[in-house]
């Protein structure tokens, strides 16, 4: 019985031993899990790398040092980045400015993000150009404007020349499982770049802190080249240099192979000896030059010819001064002319619309604007009665007709009027009207002056 208690008491030491080591372990991998922020919730972002040098799933990530999150995923994907070539790095952050591709790359005209083809340095693939218009539909002009905007776009040729791009870019897509707390901190122009913890550390993701809107669970940021890859871009813009000094001692070859001729030889011989004789003809007084040179009279004569040369154009300005004035008259003289003459048009143009009026009724209105015909065929009906009348009146009818027409009644008219000139009574009473209209004109008083 004894050892049957020892037994059960040895099993249950045993069972909560084991229930307690248990509990520590569940204890600890939460602990663990809380330090690293398994626990937390977590967002997605993307970040589109050339290389990843080592990357790994499970690799940190880090914002300004502190690590937000981990690697989750990696995948090799083929796409295309559009962009507006209007605004793109154009102006300030947060106004009109947009940055959808990436430092390296530049937005072409036709709206995607592209990468320059390398430079060939066989100048007929390269023909010169001023804009892009000169250039195939794959080529870009690189002008000088060009390589201002888009600094961080790697070229080793010259500038002002035609060269391809390529708007389908293969990348390593990246995951990032970033606690969800920390997506505020990450913004439009945050950059995500792949860099070594340490010396001898493994490979992270590390990401600026940046000023713009921020980015949302799912989106995508852009990223920047890793050390690796800055050092591949020197060791291209170096082999670029290289390539042109091997131009340049390549032409330097050829002028002094050419100047090894025997006939380039001769012929700069005797360009130094012309130019001998034409100093020495020069120094001896001959020819138009050397009379300049050397003849007093000459001298004088062309310092007299620019003084008049030099006086001719300050009259010039002088004429050119007072006909400026003068048309600065004119113009103000004519101005008011023109302001009467607007205003004369106005009140034409005021007149017409009263006579088009409809509830105009005027003679004018009916005369200049009479669409159904009436006053003219009230004129046609006036002109025909007064050619009627005039018939009539030709014909000696009437008594306008017999007046001009019979001889007797245009005696007896005139016999009328001779008695009323010759009779007394008449005259008198004419008389008498006049002076009594005279007498009341005089009567009436007259205003004193003040």
């Amino acid at each position: 019985m004894a050892n049957r208690k020892d037994e059960a008491r040895l099993n249950l030491i045993v069972g909560l031993f084991v229930i307690g080591l248990g509990a520590v372990g569940v204890l600890s991998i939460f602990i663990i899990g809380q330090g690293k922020g398994t626990w937390k919730e977590k967002g997605l972002i993307y970040a589109d790398f050339r290389q990843v040098s080592g990357l790994k799933k499970g690799s940190p990530v880090q914002l300004e040092g502190i690590e937000i999150g981990v690697v989750q995923d990696r995948e090799f994907v083929e796409l295309e980045y559009p962009c507006n070539p209007l605004t793109e790095d154009r102006g300030r952050f947060g106004q009109e400015r947009t940055d959808d591709c990436d430092r390296t790359m530049f937005c072409a005209p036709e709206g995607k993000c592209a990468e320059l083809e390398a430079y060939s340095f066989n100048k007929d693939l390269h023909p010169p150009c001023e804009e892009d218009s000169q250039c195939r539909e794959d080529e870009v002009c690189v002008t000088q404007e060009f390589r201002r905007r888009y600094r961080r776009v790697s070229w080793t040729g010259n500038t002002g020349v035609c060269d391809g791009f390529t708007t389908d870019h293969k990348r390593i897509r990246v995951t990032l499982s970033v606690f969800a707390d920390s997506l505020q901190h990450i913004r439009e122009d945050s950059r995500a770049t792949v860099s070594q913890n340490g010396l001898l550390g493994d490979q992270l993701v590390q990401i600026s802190v940046g000023r713009g809107a921020p980015i949302p669970s799912g989106g995508r940021i852009q990223t920047t080249p890793s050390l690796i890859e800055e050092l591949d871009n020197v060791k291209e813009r170096v082999d670029g240099v290289f390539g042109k000094v091997e131009e340049t001692i390549g032409g330097i070859a050829e002028l002094a192979s050419a100047m090894g001729d025997e006939k380039t030889i001769r012929n700069v011989q005797g360009l130094l000896a012309n130019v001998n004789e034409v100093s020495r003809q020069i120094a001896e007084g001959k020819g138009l030059v050397g009379a300049l040179l050397n003849d007093d009279q000459y001298v004088r004569d062309f310092g007299a010819t620019l003084r008049s040369v030099r006086d001719t154009a300050q009259n010039l300005n002088g004429f050119v001064a007072k006909a400026k004035s003068s048309m600065t008259k004119i113009d103000d003289n004519l101005q008011p002319l023109v302001d009467d003459g607007r205003k004369v048009m106005s009140d034409v143009s005021t007149v017409i619309k009263d006579l088009k009026d409809p509830n105009n009724r005027s003679l004018l209105a009916k005369v200049v604007y009479d669409p159904k015909g009436e006053m003219v065929k009230d004129l046609e009906e006036t002109l025909d009665n007064v050619s009627k009348v005039v018939s009539t009146i030709e014909k000696g009818d009437g008594t306008l007709g017999k007046l001009l027409k019979d001889p007797k009644a245009y005696d007896d008219l005139v016999k009328i009027l001779g008695n009323i000139e010759r009779n007394n009574t008449i005259k008198k009473l004419v008389r008498f009207v006049v002076e009594k209209d005279e007498a009341a004109s005089s009567a009436a008083p007259t205003a004193k002056p003040k």
